[in-house]
């Protein structure tokens, strides 16, 4: 997979294509899941409870896996938005993994609150997840 071209510059102006991505990223994951869900329904019904447990896992695993690899989830590519390390070198697993960890708390009190707030507020347009990944979201391009 090719890696866009991280525009640095751009990482203050990036909080309305990352709710945007966010949101697709989001649908995508529900359509997944409620295909896995019925699918595990219709084979193997006992299961349906293992199932509900790996929501978040598998959840996890989606952005991890996309950002680790391209620095982009779908939503992402989407909008021309892309994860990188702060000093503008691919990501990779490891900040993706620190990263997306810290989602549940980003999350918080509802709907991305805090996570939306620090991206605002902060000089880098971070959120904890990213501060604590040294990662930042930025524009892509030439």
């Amino acid at each position: 997979m090719v890696r866009s071209n991280p525009r640095l510059e751009t990482r203050n102006d990036t909080l309305i294509a990352r709710l945007l991505a966010f949101a697709v990223d989001a649908v995508l994951l529900t359509i997944a899941l409620a295909v896995l869900g019925g699918l595990t329904v219709t084979v193997a019904p006992r299961f349906v409870g293992v199932l509900g447990l790996l929501v978040w896992p598998l959840a996890l695993a989606y952005f991890v896996v996309f950002e680790g690899i391209s620095g982009q989830t779908p939503g992402k590519r989407l909008f021309g938005i892309t994860v990188v390390q702060r000093d503008g070198r691919p990501a990779g697993v490891s900040a993706a993994v620190l990263r997306n960890l810290l989602r549940v708390v980003d999350a918080l009190p509802t709907a991305y609150l805090l996570g939306g707030v620090l991206i605002y507020r902060s000089d880098d347009g971070q959120r904890l997840g990213d501060v604590i990944g040294n990662t930042v979201v930025v524009k892509t391009g030439s």
